[in-house]
């Protein structure tokens, strides 16, 4: 569920909110550097949802105002986490509607494939199918926005109408069991039977009663989706045309410049990890040309696995040589300029934290150890340095293997003094690669594929 012990950065308060550090200094960052908000679009369809639960959870408008509004100073995060709480349980609450309706849904789907394998025309089903593909659609990226693990029913429902959908190239890779796996019958079953212990769904109602007695559930739920411009608008850009190969991270298969290339003032060791991405891409290949995804949607993951770890290594690179840089040169310059350089690091790091999933909460804490040092006028960033490194060599001993042969596969070294505007192309080389990167990824949302590992996790 979400984290509302701060974890998340509101980057809007983090560029936008100068204030004074008031609590102890012996914490890493305070907590209102790093206290996450929903955006009122996504709240209010939240709020607006119903639910079979007997219970409605509706929010007042202060709880609207601290669950949207950015904290602006220490007294405003008391509380804070009871509100959040709030919220967790109403998107729990979400979930176990939604899980009744898939598990409902299923059925439809599977006496839609049997029509197809008897010889029907996908013709006649293909109205239904695009509904049905919208519907799950809406649900994983409602969950998706809300950052919650949501279930692996969601994803692997939309994956196996994405399937059918193409049924004359994938009819002979259908499976007797393609709606028999633990992430949809088991996974469902026990899903609602804790929905039921927790009370969001209830215990001495039939679920076919409380479905056929309450039609305008599911109804208002898709309606207000359909209604949601947060929601409905990345459907309709981006998953309404979203291919498997791309979800498994196409666009990526020949970027060796954008994964593997040189940072200024670092040597890393990567001939292991490029000779291990060879492998996970064609082992990809031969997952989606073979249809394993079918039934068994999570079944490779390694390749997510291993871009995410790749992508993190040269986030924390780009971030450990920068800080360096700062604390080496910072000192030498007027207050002036340094606002301009630490105003620059900041934009660069507001544009590249979207490839950072919300679970990778060590980025988050560090950006906001970083803005609070600023913040205070210290500019000095040793301790952040001291974490950095220690991360990105437990990440590429992940990447390259166990052992490194005495080697730590990555080294920082800054011996040349760094002007402003050298600082400035170091900070412009930073924001190229990742927006080279974002170009690639255009058509694919990157969040939305790589929340199909933090579901198979």
């Amino acid at each position: 569920m979400i984290e509302h012990n701060c974890i998340f950065l509101s980057l809007y308060f983090i560029l936008s909110v100068n204030i004074v550090m008031i609590e102890s200094t012996n914490k890493v960052s305070p907590s209102y550097y790093v206290c996450q908000t929903f955006s009122y679009p996504f709240y209010n369809t939240v709020n607006i949802l119903k639910t079979y639960s007997q219970q409605e959870i509706k929010f007042s408008d202060n709880e609207r105002t601290v669950l949207t509004s950015p904290v602006q100073n220490y007294n405003d995060t008391k509380g804070r986490h009871k509100v959040f709480d709030k919220f967790d349980k109403k998107i729990e609450d979400i979930k176990c509607t939604c899980t009744l309706i898939v598990k409902t849904k299923l059925v439809y789907l599977s006496n839609i494939l049997e029509g197809l394998q008897r010889g029907g025309p996908i013709d006649v089903a293909r109205d239904e199918l695009k509904v049905l593909k919208e519907e799950a659609g809406f649900m994983v990226l409602l969950f998706q926005k809300g950052k919650v693990k949501a279930g692996k029913w969601f994803w692997s429902f939309f994956l196996k109408i994405l399937a059918i959908i193409e049924y004359e190239s994938n009819s002979s890779f259908f499976e007797g069991t393609t709606f028999d796996q633990a992430e949809l019958q088991s996974g469902i079953t026990n899903f609602i039977q804790y929905c039921k212990n927790n009370k969001y769904l209830p215990n001495n109602i039939a679920e076919y009663d409380l479905m056929s007695n309450n039609l305008n559930v599911p109804n208002n739920i898709f309606q207000e989706l359909r209604a949601s411009r947060i929601i409905a608008l990345d459907y309709v850009n981006i998953m309404q045309y979203i291919s498997i190969d791309y979800l498994y991270l196409k666009p990526l298969w020949d970027e060796h410049e954008l994964l593997f290339g040189e940072i200024t003032g670092s040597d890393v060791e990567w001939r292991p990890t490029i000779r291990r991405h060879a492998v996970e891409v064609n082992k990809t290949k031969e997952y989606i040309n073979n249809r394993q995804w079918i039934s068994q949607p999570f079944g490779h993951l390694s390749y997510h696995m291993l871009i995410k770890q790749i992508i993190s290594v040269r986030m924390y690179i780009f971030l450990w040589v920068m800080l360096v840089i700062f604390n080496k040169e910072m000192s030498k310059m007027g207050q002036f300029q340094q606002n301009i350089l630490f105003a620059e690091a900041m934009d660069t790091i507001y544009m590249v934290q979207r490839f950072m999933l919300y679970t990778e909460t060590f980025f988050f804490d560090v950006v906001a150890e970083v803005r609070s040092a600023i913040n205070e006028h210290h500019n000095n960033f040793d301790s952040v340095i001291a974490r950095l490194p220690v991360r990105v060599k437990e990440i590429l001993v992940e990447l390259n293997g166990c052992t490194s042969n005495g080697r730590d596969w990555i080294s920082v070294d800054i011996n040349e003094e760094f002007t402003d505007g050298m600082i400035m192309s170091f900070l412009q080389e930073f924001g190229k690669n990742f927006n080279l990167l974002k170009e690639k990824l255009t058509i694919l949302n990157y969040d939305l594929a790589l929340s199909i590992l933090v579901e198979g996790n």
